[in-house]
């Protein structure tokens, strides 16, 4: 089952994104990371970093890097671990259909094209998003725990459309 919805509100957007991130694209100001995954699980987000040469392009052995940022702990960074590599944060890469961009794939979304790409001189994930192209900001996994491994409830994606800026988000429930 899909739903799907696109928000246009600014008071939400300013929730979901934070001061300043909304209008990163009008002075082309560069968001932080690519993008992150939060749970509700706790405070700990999931980071997507790009991995730039000194020349700007991406890092062709490993043009996108990721891992944990621990919530209340200032800059505190951990690694994902093995399983989390393998199972849920963990993600494949490969050079893209067009050069200087990569096709990426998130272990726990497999079938969810992302391509990693330079727009507007900053380093961008885009995918579709609510069936427009996005410019992916944000996911969000909902889930419950399981016997072995927690379920998946739903994911929501957070964006906006390449070519208007307008705020996308999808609701994906397994």
């Amino acid at each position: 089952m899909r739903c799907v919805f696109i928000m246009s509100a600014l008071g939400l957007l300013s929730a979901v994104y934070g001061p300043g991130e909304a209008s990163a694209s009008v002075g082309h100001v560069c968001p932080e990371h690519l993008f992150d995954v939060e749970r509700r699980k706790n405070a700990n987000i999931v980071v997507y970093d790009a991995n730039r040469a000194p020349a700007g392009d991406f890092a062709a052995s490993e043009p996108v890097v990721a891992y944990w940022l621990v919530a209340g702990e200032k800059g505190k960074r951990e690694e994902l671990n093995a399983l989390q590599r393998a199972r849920a944060y963990g993600f494949d890469i490969a050079a893209g259909d067009t050069p200087g961009t990569f096709a990426m794939a998130i272990k726990a979304e497999p079938q969810r094209r992302l391509t990693v790409r330079i727009l507007n001189d900053c380093p961008v994930v885009t995918t579709s998003i609510a069936g427009h192209d996005g410019i992916l900001n944000k996911l969000f996994v909902q889930s419950k725990e399981g016997f072995l491994w927690p379920k998946v409830e739903y994911v929501a994606l957070f964006g906006r459309d390449v070519s208007t800026g307008e705020q996308l988000y999808e609701k994906v429930v397994p």
